[in-house]
């Protein structure tokens, strides 16, 4: 195998790197590169490495290096924490990396104390241990920057990491086409507050975005979230202790599936909202979710969107079109299974959720909801919803808005669940002009295809 060698470096370079690895290379911890290191001045056991007069420690490395309990086969660079200046080892390997690198983190916790950022494209970074919870990133001392770990590159891979307490949110993606988090742990030690960061994976205006196999917990706002993306894929996630445990916002070709969302205030949003650049929410194909016991208090900074979603929701659907819900297990969320309404109600309802946008269409059309399975939905509804007085809440409350009769376009299937219409929100607490008969809605409509990318 070739390794890539160190470039060479200015003068003023070389004198950072040497302040940088000075106690790294004596506690045998650092940056530990397949193409530099720490060796000894003898030549001897670790490998033999050139140093220059000014202590860099760069040069070629042989023998076995970088993480020395962890496989590292496949790394371009592997990255060991040191307790002493985790970021610059950090920022610094983000910023040296060529398209294609693999950036390993050995097992161990990171002390992060400022926002990391990588703007090459198709870097792969992740954990070098056994489980996502062996290499740890810790944002808790974070004193600069707003999130976390922010991409604005092609093609980029985060796998097998852990990352805890970022004051703002986890990993932001912006703008890029390939993105893929999987195998990840995010959270925040303080538990399910208003103060822990907002989203713990962001990934925003970009297109085809994957999201696997991560565990979230305690996100502000939402856990696994999309937003103004193309082309998204969020599969096999366990969300719980979020405000919402996955949102899809304002995103066209989105695939929600195989996720376990529990113990949030809601366990799946698919909303369109105003005021933002992508102006539409289109085909979210939301199926085989198990989405139960949502009935965590909302604890979403107050007058935000999310705050008036209302606790104990199963799968929230808010002006979003051509939305497809079938197949899920759906059950224990104390106001109700789903919930289908337009933008302005849940405003009005919450006492309001800011400037109108005319060029935001707020009600919800084309939405195909069938072959789903419920169970004790609804039991003791939460605010607003607990304005109806009626217990227990149907599987599936539809707020009634449309632009003209009809337009809604809503479809039960042929075997629709317990259902009510509220028929506008005159009417929230006037059980006689509400509606269970969801004869009107047994229909059956075109199935999405499902994506591959």
């Amino acid at each position: 195998m070739t390794f890539r060698t160190s470039p060479s470096l200015s003068p003023v370079t070389k004198r950072r790197f040497a302040r940088l690895f000075a106690v790294p290379c004596a506690l045998g911890v650092g940056i530990l590169s397949l193409a530099a290191g720490c060796g000894d001045s003898s030549g001897t056991g670790g490998g033999t490495t050139t140093s220059s007069s000014t202590g860099t420690g760069t040069g070629t490395v042989g023998g076995a290096i970088a993480c020395p309990t962890a496989e590292v086969a496949g790394c371009t660079v592997a990255i060991a924490a040191s307790g002493a200046d985790d970021t610059t080892a950090l920022q610094t390997a983000l910023i040296q990396a060529k398209s294609g690198d693999t950036l390993c983190l050995c097992p161990g916790t990171f002390h992060v104390t400022s926002q990391l950022s990588l703007t090459v494209p198709k870097v792969t970074v992740k954990g070098a241990g056994k489980t996502r919870e062996d290499a740890i990133l810790d944002f808790a001392g974070q004193a600069m920057g707003k999130d976390g770990f922010t991409v604005t590159a092609d093609d980029f891979t985060v796998q097998n990491l852990w990352l805890k307490n970022s004051p703002g949110n986890g990993i932001v993606v912006t703008g890029v086409t390939g993105v893929k988090f999987t195998g990840l742990k995010v959270s925040w030690d303080a538990g399910s507050v208003a103060t822990n960061g907002a989203y713990a994976v962001y990934p925003v205006k970009s297109t085809n975005v994957i999201l696997e196999d991560t565990e979230i917990v305690g996100a502000a706002d939402a856990g696994a979230y999309v937003g103004q993306c193309n082309k998204a894929i969020v599969r096999n996630n366990i969300v719980h202790g979020n405000v919402a445990g996955i949102e899809i916002e304002n995103t066209t070709d989105a695939e929600v599936y195989g996720n376990e969302s529990f113990d949030n205030a809601a366990g799946i949003l698919v909303f369109t909202l105003p005021n933002l650049e992508k102006k539409d929410g289109l085909r979210a194909n939301v199926h085989d979710n198990n989405v139960h016991d949502n009935n965590r208090d909302n604890f979403a900074i107050k007058g935000s969107i999310v705050s008036n979603v209302p606790t104990g929701t199963g799968i929230l659907i808010l002006a979003a079109h051509e939305t497809e819900v079938h197949a899920n297990n759906i059950h224990d969320n104390e106001s109700t299974g789903i919930l289908l309404a337009d933008f302005k109600s849940l405003c009005v309802l919450s006492a309001g959720c800011g400037t109108p946008d005319p060029l935001s269409d707020p009600d919800p059309e084309k939405t195909y909801i069938y072959g789903n399975t419920f169970a004790n939905n609804g039991a003791t509804p939460k605010k607003p919803l607990n304005l109806i007085p009626k217990t227990p809440l149907e599987d599936l409350l539809w707020d009634g808005v449309e632009k003209m009769a009809g337009t809604a376009q809503l479809c039960l299937g042929m075997t629709p669940p317990s259902f009510r219409n509220i028929n506008g929100l005159l009417n929230i607490d006037q059980l006689q002009n509400q509606s269970t008969d969801a004869t009107p809605f047994k229909c059956d409509l075109t199935k999405q295809t499902p994506l591959n990318f």
